[in-house]
């Protein structure tokens, strides 16, 4: 048995499988320090537990001891991108290629709803599949935000994750272009309307995002330590979400009903108060976040931080202010 390479296979398959040491260490019936001493090449399992090994990783034995590729091995799969990101980003094209069309014929053309579309579709949907589908090909994950080296990953439902998101953010931008196209096209002559369908659009798109990361926590994360901190993680992140959606709605809307107008001292006010709603809020979360990554869920049930809490309250009562100026 060639024991550098066993250990390393041995830790190629159980990520590969989605597996943690402890899901291992169950099925064979022996504790999660010998799976995790076999891993560290200080010690190896017997002919008894390395048949079941094989057997739970759909390998040949050879194969998991070094004497075979296990690149050829069935339970590899192949995970690209695919073509549908491009035809969404054609079919945003083409919306807005409409847009600019009609509004010429109409002279209904709308500076800020052309720069909604268009970033919607460049920076946001087209960059975004370009800078997945490279980490994606490359395998290259550390620019991705909350990927932590630290941490131990299946690489292969991290991909698939990846894709997911990919998919979500084009077909949000798709039909978030064509409602732009076809409500201005239409000339409703709501004011308020791009705003609304703007702040629904980032909502969309953030909460697609940490519902995809919810869905795919027990295939991503091989320990169950990590599993638990993302899980934590996760409705914190929807709250700080859902106050920043709502601080630009309810400044939308105080807009609107007050008749304010920019640059005036109500409208300075009013965005000074976002601001500072919006700041107390990120601090809050980024204070909240860096204390959940310490956590260990073996050693101590979980307790939100005083300063979480605080950047919430000052947060909402900034926001209750904005409504009363």
């Amino acid at each position: 048995m060639n024991e550098n390479q066993f250990a390393e296979n041995l830790m190629y398959y159980r990520k590969k499988k989605g597996l943690s040491q402890e899901k291992v260490a169950e099925y064979l019936e022996v504790s999660r320090q010998a799976v995790t001493k076999w891993e560290a090449n200080a010690s190896r399992p017997n002919s008894d537990n390395l048949m079941k090994l094989a057997q739970l990783f759909e390998v040949e034995v050879d194969t998991l001891l070094g004497n075979g590729d296990r690149e050829e091995s069935p339970i590899q799969e192949e995970v690209s991108m695919g073509k549908m990101p491009w035809v969404l980003m054609g079919i945003s094209a083409l919306c807005i290629l409409a847009y600019i069309i009609h509004a010429a014929f109409t002279d209904t053309f709308s500076i800020g709803t052309f720069l909604c579309m268009f970033v919607i579709c460049i920076p946001i949907q087209l960059f975004l599949h370009m800078y997945l589908s490279n980490a994606v090909k490359n395998k290259s994950f550390n620019g991705i935000a909350g990927f932590d080296d630290r941490t131990e990953y299946n690489m292969g439902e991290v991909k698939k994750l990846l894709i997911q998101i990919d998919l979500h953010v084009g077909i949000s931008s798709v039909v978030a272009i064509f409602l732009f196209c076809v409500t201005n096209g239409a000339n409703l002559k709501i004011p308020w309307f791009n705003g609304l369908l703007l702040v629904v659009y980032v909502f969309n798109f953030i909460a697609g995002i940490q519902m995809s990361n919810y869905k795919m926590i027990d295939k991503i994360y091989c320990r169950e330590e990590d599993r638990k901190r993302a899980g934590r993680g996760i409705p914190v992140t929807a709250v700080y979400v859902l106050l920043l959606c709502a601080g630009i709605g309810i400044t939308g809307i105080v807009f609107e009903v007050k008749g304010i107008e920019n640059n005036t001292l109500p409208a300075i006010k009013i965005g000074g108060l976002l601001i500072a709603g919006i700041i107390s809020a990120t601090t809050g979360y980024l204070v909240e976040n860096s204390k959940i990554k310490k956590w260990n869920p073996a050693n101590a049930d979980y307790k939100t931080s005083k300063a979480c809490i605080i950047g919430l309250a000052i947060c909402v009562i900034m926001y209750g202010l904005m409504c009363v100026v």
